[in-house]
């Protein structure tokens, strides 16, 4: 046998016992999470239930059949994924350099320094979509980032720093006394030993490092060592670097260097590949992705776990992995292990990027002297309806791209038929709606992006007991059965639902159910539980203010705590601690006793009350007094309303009740309905209704007192005297 065959065979030889080696190293924690991981054969049918998946990855597989794909089994339900990484709460994803559907609409202010804004949920929805990054551009965001002997070299790391001109070379560094040292080492080697060290991946450590310093000649401030009242200190990740402006987040990374000693580049880049280490790859964040979207539960806790608030952060980093393993082997044969996500009741199709969203629930105007709704994206097709210029329909889908020679918008008619116009010969209007109505959900109902169960997207489906608004009812009735109420979410999302699935919260903010609004009072927030007690699993967090329906009370004693079941503006199902022997950490939103306000005083014929005042309010003060409805029926409980009188001994007083208008005792649309319709001279009010509009007491009905109402109603403010 000559001397080159046997080189050959060694090679091979040494080659299968590295690739041996690797998938060892991964046996110990696929056995820990046997319960909810699976690697994925090529072909099989173990993804039929997740749309989409099998296509991609069997695609991967095609040109690269080394790679592994396992299989991370979330068990969460997408929706309730998604509102915990953006609604509940906001800022735990951000955006820089966006505009429009990419930022969220409910916060207008920056969170961190002067440039990163709140992201929206379709942003979220893109990055967070496991299938949008099912190809060799993005895959790398799901590689396992934990250490595989003979997978990395020193080339590589200098690979994927070479345009950090502050990382090249021999280590030079200011220390703490403001002279210049020098580290027997280059940045790469430094590197590669913490990675050993701790257990990860060099190339994910010098990736990390690369995102947060940036390329160029010089480091950002945290890495320099000559930073105000810091010389000397580094933190190359950035780790506990936050704030609300540049020089917060700056100050706050180097008082968590002087912390831990961090005095030169070498601790800093061995601290931080501990970091990484401890805090998320040992705890199942063992991926790009999983630091970025915390979906895996082995901590016992979820979503809030992350290594940083960039939501593009995974996607970007993966792609400077990817060029760097293909300058090494450019045909990416090595075998890569990576770890993929699933959620349960996901999309049918990938979540779009944001601006390109084809599904809508909007307003379009006709612009042009008349327009055709075709059955179908085809001017040769049936005719549904000719519009004329200025009349108003509903759009429901946007195409982006040309179809039988045009753009179609889908639209539908007042009757709920659906069809198509060119989109060309509309525009986008402001939403036109007929009511505000706060309600809950009473069934877990769908929300579609149009009226009908046909020829509509899904968009979401609400949990009992969510709180909604609803801004347009009967207008689509009986289409495909049902009847349908256009409603508003709490992060502006829209869309249609069955009414029925509905129940209308009163002026107090209670239903006829018994589930109630309530707000946070705990001056540290509250922690919403999967159970009632303090060691269930963490689901999220409500802050001080933050409201909630309540759909159960005293539901349990656990841990010293009165545990009430609620569910959030966004739709999260949990257990709150109400109380425990420091006080209360919920309260209705209408006040303690589940009215708003129940002050009242005289004024001349008058007794002027807040909107929660009751009969045994009145009779708790004037004790002999009796209260007469507006029919002339005495009551001995209940609300009062305006237009009731009071007989204490030989007086008799006229009750007006502020911001109720129609005398029913309660605080609703209605009320509020009734004096925009006086203002604008659609009607007029009598005396006592009149009184009972004035809830600023200017004695004048203005702007001014529906404002009151609209916010009493949805729980902005109270109407106080």
């Amino acid at each position: 046998m000559n001397s080159k065959l046997i080189k050959c065979i060694s090679i091979l030889l040494i080659m299968i016992f590295t690739v041996l080696i690797v998938n060892v190293l991964f046996i110990g924690e696929s056995q820990a999470k046997e319960q909810n991981t699976k690697d994925y054969t090529k072909g099989s049918n173990m993804l039929d239930d997740y749309p989409g998946y099998s296509e991609l990855l069997d695609s991967l597989l095609e040109k690269h059949p080394n790679w592994t794909f396992t299989i991370l089994y979330t068990g969460l339900d997408w929706d309730t994924a998604i509102r915990n990484e953006t609604t509940e709460p906001h800022g735990r994803n951000l955006v820089q350099g966006k505009t429009g559907e990419w930022l969220c609409q409910t916060c207008k202010e920056p969170y961190e320094g002067k440039s990163w804004f709140c992201a929206s949920v379709s942003t979220v929805s893109y990055y967070m979509d496991p299938r949008n990054a099912l190809n060799e551009d993005y895959i790398f965001q799901f590689e396992n980032l934990k250490w595989a002997d003979g997978k990395y070299t020193l080339d590589g790391i200098k690979q994927i720093i070479n345009d950090c001109g502050y990382l090249q070379g021999t280590i030079k560094y200011t220390n703490t006394s403001g002279k210049t040292s020098t580290i027997n080492k280059t940045y790469a080697q430094v590197i590669m030993d913490a990675a050993k060290e701790a257990g990860i991946s060099p190339y994910h450590l010098a990736s990390r490092i690369r995102q947060e310093q940036g390329p160029g000649s010089k480091a950002s401030a945290t890495a320099t060592g000559k930073y105000g009242n810091y010389t000397g200190y580094y933190n190359y990740l950035n780790i506990g670097a936050s704030g609300k402006t540049d020089s917060a987040i700056i100050s706050a990374g180097l008082e968590y260097a002087k912390s831990h000693g961090w005095t030169d580049p070498q601790k800093a880049i061995v601290g931080g590949a501990e970091f990484l280490a401890k805090e998320y790859i040992q705890w199942g964040q063992n991926t790009l992705y999983l630091q970025k979207f915390d979906v895996d539960d082995s901590d016992g806790d979820l979503y809030w776990h992350q290594y940083q608030t960039n939501v593009s952060a995974a996607k970007s980093e993966s792609t400077s992995i990817m060029q760097t393993y293909q300058e090494i082997d450019s045909n990416l044969n090595m075998p890569f292990i990576f770890v993929i996500p699933v959620f349960e009741n996901m999309p049918d199709t990938k979540c779009p990027m944001p601006g390109t969203q084809s599904i809508v629930t909007q307003n379009v105007e006709v612009t042009a002297s008349s327009a055709v709704v075709y059955k179908s994206k085809d001017t040769t097709s049936t005719k549904l309806k000719t519009l004329n210029k200025g009349d108003k329909v509903l759009r429901i889908e946007i195409d982006t791209e040309k179809e039988k020679g045009y753009v179609w918008s889908k639209v539908v008619l007042d009757d709920g038929t659906k069809g198509y116009i060119i989109s060309d010969q509309i525009k986008k209007i402001s939403d036109i709606t007929n009511c505000e109505i706060e309600a809950i959900a009473v069934e877990p109902g769908n929300v579609r992006n149009g009226p009908g169960t046909s020829g509509t997207t899904t968009l979401l489906t609400l949990a009992v007991g969510q709180k909604v608004t609803i801004i347009e009812k009967g207008k689509y009735n009986n289409v495909d059965g049902y009847n349908w109420s256009r409603i508003k979410m709490s992060d502006g999302t829209q869309g249609y639902i069955v009414a029925r699935y509905l129940e209308e919260l009163d002026g107090n903010g209670t239903t006829a159910t018994g589930k109630d609004i309530v707000k946070v009072v705990a001056n540290g927030g509250l922690t919403l539980r999967a159970e009632p007690g303090t060691s269930s699993k963490i689901l999220g967090y409500l802050d001080k203010g933050d409201t909630a329906t309540r759909t159960e009370k005293n539901v349990s004693n656990k841990n010293g705590y009165v545990w009430d079941k609620i569910v959030t503006n966004s739709g999260v199902t949990a257990y709150v601690a109400r109380g425990g022997s420091d006080g209360n950490y919920i309260e209705p939103l209408y006040g303690s006793d589940g009215t708003n306000g129940n002050a009242f005083e005289l004024s001349e014929t008058n007794l002027i009350c807040e909107p929660g005042v009751t009969v045994a309010n009145i009779k708790e003060k004037y004790e002999k007094a009796k209260v007469i409805d507006v029919s002339g029926k005495e009551v001995t409980s209940g609300n009062v309303g305006t237009g009731y009188t009071v007989k204490n001994e030989d007086t008799t007083y006229t009750i007006v009740k502020l911001g109720d208008v129609d005398r029913d005792g309660k605080i609703t649309s209605l009320d509020y309905v009734k004096i925009k319709n006086n203002i604008m001279g659609k009607s007029t009010l009598d005396g006592n209704a009149k009184l009972g509009a004035d809830c600023d007491l200017d004695n004048k009905i203005t702007s001014l007192d529906y404002v009151k109402i609209k916010n009493n109603i949805m729980g902005k403010s109270k109407i106080t005297l």
